[in-house]
């Protein structure tokens, strides 16, 4: 793939495009040999095309076919090939006809989005001006599509792909997502290093915090998967969060299908843990409150673990179906979690053992009141390691002793 663009090799943009299509055709058994980025210089970019048209078989070029001075792939391909553009009557009509249905006129600049490299194939668009084309030079085939993500997924789901899929021989491979949450990627591999896989299947690793992805690669009609992703499983134990989705959609479904409400109550989190269980969950949180983290009563100070299970505990109402989740204030470098339950009350004090930008901290420590509800629901231990955490004390207070 080439990305065209000052816009994405300075970084004001992540090329979004470059990663779905690498899924994608990874997917379909198809495999991205490089990805390379250049700016927007004509010369530079005609003798990029050159030479990639001597090393690759098939190259998809996204970007830079608009009608501003600035969009320069086309001329560069003409350039490379050593032809003229000429213009493509039939997407002109399109176009005119597209303004007309808008009910305004074609702006002079978009006559260049009908001119093509002498001999290049159309590739239509129907969500945009900016058609594609197929060009061959060296024997390498070439593929334009425009940078608009919308319109570029579309034009390769549509158009491109099953014309590579019926060209070049694939079989479609699956991508199988097992979130994990409080393991190292050190500590993943060694639980990983005996386990012996098929030849036709991988295993791949993806960090973004605060989870790490281990993803199980198979061609899509094998009859292994079910074993393999049990053996997966049986190996990283509770640290599974989730599968193939995100951890706070997994958890809405526990927390509806055990008929609980969630209260929420914030300080060093600042409203994090509500964002996530009211955006990707659908609403789940019935009562939050935020707090100032820089307002501390002396109790708090004086006992925080104490008084973070006092906020779990007084956000729900005793003799209801009711989870009360607290993180109070970072105190000495230290933040408590609590979590209040029908069946007792659990805390925990913590630090981190590396440094994080405050987004970061308090999207990890928002995780771990998610992972404490989530082992809750699930019956299993509910104080857990965390690999990038030190757990200094933890408490656990049964419903009766409450009582």
């Amino acid at each position: 793939m080439l990305s065209t663009g000052e816009e994405v090799l300075l970084g004001d943009i992540t090329d979004t495009n470059a990663a779905w299509l690498s899924r994608t055709l990874f997917e379909n058994g198809l495999t991205m040999s490089r990805r390379v980025t250049i700016g927007d210089d004509l010369d530079d970019m005609a003798i990029e095309l050159v030479r990639l048209s001597q090393t690759e078989q098939v190259v998809i070029v996204n970007g830079g076919l608009g009608p501003t001075t600035d969009d320069l792939t086309t001329a560069a391909m003409a350039s490379a090939m050593g032809v003229e553009l000429t213009l493509n009557e039939a997407w002109l009509d399109e176009l005119k006809q597209r303004f007309e249905r808008h009910g305004r006129p074609m702006a002079q600049s978009n006559l260049k989005q009908a001119m093509l490299p002498d001999g290049a194939r159309l590739i239509e668009n129907p969500k945009g001006t900016a058609c594609g084309f197929h060009c061959e030079l060296n024997g390498c085939h070439f593929y334009f599509t425009p940078g608009v993500p919308s319109e570029f997924f579309d034009m390769v789901e549509r158009q491109i792909l099953p014309e590579l899929l019926h060209v070049y021989a694939a079989k479609a491979r699956s991508c199988y997502r097992l979130f994990t949450f409080g393991l190292s990627e050190s500590g993943i591999s060694d639980v990983m290093a005996s386990l012996v896989l098929p030849d036709d299947v991988s295993l791949g690793y993806r960090s973004s915090l605060p989870f790490i992805e281990v993803k199980l690669f198979i061609d899509a009609d094998h009859d292994e998967k079910d074993p393999l992703l049990e053996a997966l499983q049986q190996r990283l134990a509770d640290y599974v969060v989730s599968y193939n989705e995100p951890m706070a959609s997994a958890l809405a479904f526990d927390v509806k299908r055990h008929g609980m409400a969630l209260k929420v109550a914030e300080q060093f989190t600042g409203g994090w843990l509500s964002s996530l269980l009211n955006g990707q969950a659908a609403h789940l949180v019935e009562q939050g409150w935020v707090m100032s983290n820089a307002h501390v009563p002396e109790q708090a100070v004086a006992n925080p673990l104490a008084a973070s299970l006092a906020m779990a505990s007084a956000t729900i109402s005793p003799d209801q179906k009711q989870i009360g989740l607290a993180c109070g204030p970072e105190l000495h470098g230290q933040i408590c979690v609590a979590i209040s339950t029908p069946e007792g009350e659990w805390g925990q004090r913590l630090s981190f053992k590396r440094q994080l930008s405050h987004d970061d901290a308090r999207c990890y420590i928002s995780t771990v009141l998610l992972d404490m509800l989530r082992r809750y629901l699930s019956g299993y231990t509910v104080i857990a390691d965390y690999a990038s955490l030190t757990r200094h004390d933890d408490i656990y207070i049964d419903a009766d002793s409450i009582e």
